[in-house]
């Protein structure tokens, strides 16, 4: 008799933990979404000088890629101090061929469907309501005398949705 109540003991005690609920340690909490650090970058920026616009940048996250395209004045005629002078009404537009993430920024690869070349730039939110960013030129020729160009100040005015897409069109 003995026997047989230590056997229904452990087989009790068995049940007994076999129903219970697993430590809070081994379950796992929902987790959020992950938001992409480019998702900050996304959206139309604009940059005016005399009060009109004469640069627009677009940019639209789609996936975890960012893709976009700048319209912006043709000519621009800058002051010894590489601040805007004057710019053209004529506009000229280029197709983000890239733009990759790095401590500086935003490093953005842009292509003029025209002639065929690639001009750089690094784009770098203003804390801390990174609804502006500073628009910076990088690697470029500049022609000689022509002062190296300070970087343009972009205010966001608009939130791109995200495409859902992964890669881009």
């Amino acid at each position: 008799m003995k026997r047989l109540c230590s056997v229904f003991a452990v087989i009790a005690v068995s049940l007994t933990a076999w129903c219970q609920a697993p430590p809070a340690s081994t379950t796992t909490p929902p987790q959020k979404p992950k938001i992409s650090p480019l998702a900050e970058y996304a959206g139309e920026w604009t940059a005016t000088f005399d009060g009109k616009v004469w640069l627009r940048l677009h940019l639209e996250l789609r996936g975890e890629q960012l893709a976009g395209a700048m319209l912006h004045a043709r000519n621009l005629m800058l002051n010894d101090n590489g601040e805007l002078k004057s710019v053209s009404e004529e506009q000229s537009g280029e197709t983000m061929t890239s733009a990759v993430l790095n401590p500086d920024g935003l490093l953005l690869s842009m292509k003029d469907p025209d002639s065929q070349e690639t001009d750089r730039y690094t784009m770098r939110l203003v804390p801390p309501a990174k609804d502006t960013a500073e628009l910076k030129m990088i690697a470029m020729s500049m022609p000689p005398g022509m002062p190296k160009p300070k970087p343009w100040k972009l205010a966001k005015t608009g939130i791109v949705p995200a495409n859902k897409e992964s890669a881009p069109r």
